[in-house]
């Protein structure tokens, strides 16, 4: 149960930022770009330091499969969907189709996933990646609004559409509960398989992005490792 209202959380997160372009309203880039290196760090430190850990704990060599199999499942679906989640105002954007949305539909299940199996492992574990899913879900938001906007979109029809992406995030984690008396291999694998898209996000999606906004800014690099230290203080914390 916990599970579902932090993965409702995160859906209010997306709509929150989603509601900043609908609204005619913005962080500016560098404020954008700033928040946008945050979340990876945030991403990328949780992955590393605490899914990671869990998943090995928990599975021994399969969480190699696990972390691979997240990676790569990921890197295909934004492949096949011709769409990055964190591009917009003309940056490399393709219109958005069924197949798109779907793509950005999966990606969202997958942080409610997380957000499950990781609580299912430890609660400790459930609240970091929690915090992590949180941290990333406002700026995607606003990139995915964005998206909408820049692809054609109505503002209604891009609310409409925000607002499905995100509940897709409660519809994760109820799958996600379904682990819940599985063995510890499964789970194992499960939370490596998670930890594979964390890493992937941050890596390929978010700090490209927030450098592309900010290569001259100091702050980005500054704000990338203000996440990472915070969720590592809170893995070595709650650990």
């Amino acid at each position: 149960m916990t599970a579902l209202l932090l993965a409702s959380l995160a859906a209010v997160f997306t709509i929150a930022g989603g509601a900043l372009p609908l609204a005619r309203r913005g962080l500016g880039e560098r404020g954008l770009s700033l928040l946008v290196a945050f979340s990876a760090g945030v991403m990328l430190s949780t992955g590393i330091n605490s899914m990671l850990p869990a998943s090995f704990e928990l599975a021994g060599s399969g969480a190699v499969l696990g972390v691979s199999a997240g990676f790569i499942l990921l890197y295909l679906a934004e492949r096949v969907t011709l769409v990055h989640a964190c591009r917009e105002h003309g940056r490399h954007v393709h219109t958005l189709g069924v197949f798109a949305v779907a793509g950005l539909g999966f990606h969202m299940a997958l942080d409610g996933f997380a957000i499950a199996v990781s609580g299912e492992a430890q609660a400790a574990l459930g609240a970091v990646v929690a915090l992590a899913v949180l941290a990333h879900r406002f700026p995607s938001g606003i990139s995915f609004a964005g998206v909408m906007l820049v692809s054609g979109y109505e503002r209604s029809r891009a609310w409409a559409t925000l607002v499905v992406l995100a509940l897709l995030a409660p519809a994760g984690a109820a799958a996600g509960l379904l682990f819940a008396g599985v063995g510890d291999a499964v789970l194992g694998f499960a939370i490596g398989l998670s930890a594979g898209t964390f890493l992937y996000i941050s890596t390929s999606d978010l700090l490209p992005e927030a450098h592309e906004r900010g290569w001259h800014d100091y702050g980005v690099p500054l704000a990338f490792a203000a996440g990472f230290a915070l969720m590592l203080a809170a893995a070595l914390v709650l650990g």
